[in-house]
Parts: C-alpha cells; sequence; structure tokens
C-alpha cells in the first residue's frame, strides 16, 4: 500500500507543474504608463469599427493588456500556477457583480477602464470616448490616454489562447494566443495625453467623441 501510495504522490509531483501554466506573476506600479486601443473601419471608407486589442506602453515596452481587473481571478482559476500568486488577485470582493452598476453610474473605473470618460461603453454598439486619434496613412481610429495605477504581468509555460477571433462575411480577426501580458489590478488615475505623448506615438487627435461598434448578431 505504501508503495502505491508514493507513486501516486510522486506522480501528482511530476504533472502539477505541466498543468499548471503560469510561470511569472508580478505586480507593477506604474506612472505615466500610456493604454491604447485601435478601432479598424470594416471598410476603408466605413464609420463602423470593430475594436481592437488594448496595449499598455511603459519604460520603453508595449505588452497586450486586458481593461478589466476581474480577468486575474479568471486566469488564476483556468490555468493554475507554479509560483506563488498574491492573494489580492483571487479576491473578487473588491469589485462585487452588484457594486459594478454603481461604479458605471459613478465613473468609477478603479477595476475596469471602460467605466471611464476615456471609453465609456454606454450601449452595446457604441463607445463615448474623450479622446481619439488618427495616424497619417491609417485608416483606424485610435483611444489613448495616461494611466497611474498597478498592473499584473504574467508569464506562462506556453502561449494560450487571449481571445478566440472573429470571422463572419463582414470581417475576419485572427485568433490571438500569448506567454506574456498584462491585466488591470487597479487604475488610480487616468488622464489626457499631453502633446508630446501623443506625438511620440505618432497619434494626432482629432474632433471625435463616439465610436459606432461592429457587433456580430
Amino acid at each position: 500500500m505504501a508503495r502505491y501510495t508514493f507513486l501516486i504522490l510522486f506522480w501528482s509531483f511530476l504533472i502539477t507543474p505541466i498543468h499548471a501554466q503560469i510561470e511569472k506573476c508580478e505586480i507593477l506600479h506604474l506612472k505615466d504608463a500610456i493604454v491604447i486601443c485601435e478601432f479598424t473601419p470594416l471598410s476603408p471608407f466605413d464609420t463602423t469599427y470593430v475594436e481592437g486589442d488594448h496595449y499598455i506602453c511603459y519604460d520603453g515596452k508595449t505588452v497586450f493588456f486586458e481593461i478589466n481587473a476581474d480577468n486575474n481571478s479568471y486566469l488564476i482559476r483556468q490555468h493554475e500556477s507554479n509560483v506563488n500568486i498574491p492573494e489580492c488577485l483571487t479576491n473578487e470582493e473588491e469589485n462585487k457583480a452588484e457594486d459594478k452598476y454603481v461604479h458605471w453610474l459613478t465613473y468609477d473605473y478603479s477595476y475596469y477602464l471602460q467605466y471611464s470618460e476615456y471609453e465609456r461603453r454606454e450601449m452595446v454598439r457604441g463607445i463615448v470616448c474623450k479622446d481619439c486619434y488618427k495616424r497619417t496613412g491609417k485608416k483606424s481610429v485610435y483611444v489613448a490616454y495616461a494611466f497611474d495605477g498597478e498592473i499584473v504581468m504574467y508569464r506562462m509555460r506556453r502561449k494560450i489562447l487571449i481571445h478566440k477571433g472573429l470571422k463572419d462575411v463582414c470581417y475576419t480577426w485572427k485568433p490571438l494566443k500569448l506567454s506574456k501580458f498584462a491585466i488591470l489590478k487597479k487604475a488610480d488615475k487616468l488622464r489626457s495625453l499631453t502633446m508630446e505623448e501623443a506625438k511620440s506615438l505618432r497619434l494626432k487627435k482629432i474632433d471625435k467623441s463616439f465610436i459606432h461598434l461592429y457587433v456580430v448578431e
């Protein structure tokens, strides 16, 4: 019996590190980072856009950024970890479901950046945004703003599926797989970009405050 117990324990020790995917989990405190998202038109002359991925730029780096803090606990449950995970990342008490409507009403973007005035999803088919930008020669519209707060940087054993992509008669968006990415922990302050910050990203501000989105029925 002892031999079988040892074999079970040995097998568990061998399998667990293979199954668990999170290799690194680090909380970063950022100031004057920049969040940016690209909205691509369905066609070159279309005024309906497809929402792209978010990225955060800091210290000369640009990484994929998930703007909903709830996704920390979801990721940890789904993929498990080879490293110690801070308890605050598995605790969903900070952003309980019953509080989310209040957060939306009061523009409290602490745990979800789309409650802010910078890219506020007021309706299913659109986003109200304080600052919109374009780049020379590009048809896309960009939403960008400065970010102070905390993010969580993850590194996985292998690439995992971030989103399934989109494929229908109007638009194709390839699936995204990554092994390194960031998720919001808590936002302390958002602000508009300075002219110098916008210029460094080759962004030019435009007079636009609503982005009509293409939504798959």
